[in-house]
């Protein structure tokens, strides 16, 4: 029936009393959700609680996202100043640290440890960008905060992704529930602290000739069961995935090709293209197996492309692998790696 501090938790109480902002605009908060009648209260609990369930508004399109009516714009206003805050200064600072036992740099390592993943999982492209002491991943608002505000200090939409992965034309402030901008058809996404079966990628040469730096590439990705076929064709969207596995390929193919060459067991320089093939099939079945244990930096992308190459290349292409190891930039290039 009124502001008092019987709304927080005891640990939260202390920040909320310590934090004069913050509790101004509780206290603005809580009086205009007074003024309104009992049914408007009611609505406005049900839309919090609507946009605090994530998990099913990314799987099921038939969940339906309930939103404030217009005549609670006030509210609105008033809820989105809360949350952001909470967000954005009282999550971050040292109070929460106090009350708590630990800052969000300590949670953000507890993640990186149970999880045991350097890559992003969202691309696969992009280390997690913490090798810098007190240096983190984005925590990404997985339904974006300036409309999901009720759930901008939800852990269950707070999601450590990679810099580019977060950046626009990537992800960044796009509204992943819905396929269009105008926001009216809703659309399945994975929700990322749930099991999916996973997606399979290929890689064709658009010109096919000698592999190496530059080329033109085509990458597919297509679910690995059928069922999932709508989370994946979303993903793909929001993250722009074929065109930047495409752009990867270009720009290191030929570095994977001399890992290949300095790692692998390779065949004798007078055996034929059929050998090369059987040596790049090997390498392929290599990352295939350490791909199946860790999420690794370009891992499932590399793992195509020597699919490609013992399988569908074409053999002036396998041949053009042959005779960079008889190269004079090879050769440079194997000392440097060898210092």
């Amino acid at each position: 029936v009124e502001y008092s501090d019987n709304l927080f938790p005891a640990w939260f109480v202390p920040i909320v009393n310590k934090s004069p902002k913050l509790k101004e605009e509780f206290v603005e908060l809580a009086n205009r959700i007074l003024g309104k009648s009992t049914l408007k209260r009611k609505k406005i609990y049900a839309v919090f609680l609507n946009n605090n369930r994530i998990h099913r508004l990314c799987e099921s399109k038939a969940f339906p996202l309930k939103e404030l009516d217009d005549d609670l714009h006030d509210v609105a206003e008033s809820a989105k100043k809360v949350f952001l805050r909470l967000y954005d200064t009282t999550l971050q600072g040292t109070m929460v640290e106090k009350e708590l036992g630990e800052n969000i740099h300590e949670h953000y390592k507890k993640f990186r440890g149970m999880n045991e993943s350097q890559a992003c999982p969202f691309c696969g492209l992009e280390n997690y960008p913490d090798r810098i002491k007190n240096s983190r991943a984005q925590y990404d608002h997985y339904l974006k905060k300036t409309k999901y505000y009720f759930s901008s200090v939800n852990f269950e939409n707070l999601i450590p992704m990679c810099n580019v992965c977060n950046q626009a034309p990537n992800k960044h402030v796009k509204d992943i529930l819905f396929s269009d901008p105008e926001c009216t058809v809703r659309r399945q996404v994975f929700y990322p602290y749930s099991n999916s079966s996973g997606a399979r990628v290929a890689i064709t040469n658009v010109v096919p000739g000698e592999v190496g730096e530059g080329g033109q590439w085509n990458v597919s990705v297509e679910p690995a069961e059928a069922d999932e076929t709508e989370k994946v064709e979303t993903w793909k969207n929001v993250f722009n995935i074929e065109d930047r596995y495409a752009a990867r390929v270009a720009e290191d193919a030929e570095n994977w090709i001399v890992d290949f060459i300095y790692q692998a067991g390779l065949p004798d320089q007078e055996e034929g293209v059929d050998s090369w093939r059987d040596a790049l099939r090997a390498w392929a079945v290599s990352l295939s197996n350490i791909n199946e244990h860790k999420v690794v930096r370009d891992g499932i992308l590399k793992q195509a492309y020597f699919e490609y190459l013992h399988r569908d290349a074409s053999d002036p292409e396998v041949i053009s692998i042959k005779t960079m190891t008889q190269s004079d930039m090879f050769a440079a290039r194997t000392i440097a790696v060898g210092q």
